[in-house]
């Protein structure tokens, strides 16, 4: 994924010129909005266990089969897999 800096940066290097105004005020606000992304991430990445074990329960209710033998979740070693997949 680029950055708005990498992108500002990489445009402006192609038309061989300095970063626009419009460029540079972009990349500002990039810098300015980083804590709040920062904290974001942190609250995200600190539900992680609970959200991934919620959607492995859906998934796991709604397609009952899944639980049958031969499928995915027909053991707890395969279960377990299930939602470490998921958490990525």
């Amino acid at each position: 994924m680029k950055s708005v800096v990498t992108t500002v940066v990489t445009a402006a290097d192609a038309a061989g010129r300095f970063p626009s105004q419009n460029g540079l005020e972009a990349v500002q606000g990039n810098i300015q909005r980083a804590a709040a992304r920062l904290e974001a991430a942190e609250k995200l990445a600190s539900g992680l266990d609970a959200v991934t074990k919620e959607a492995g329960d859906a998934c796991f209710n709604k397609y009952a089969y899944l639980k049958q033998p031969g499928e995915a979740g027909d053991t707890q070693v395969k279960v377990d897999k299930c939602y470490r997949d998921l958490g990525h």
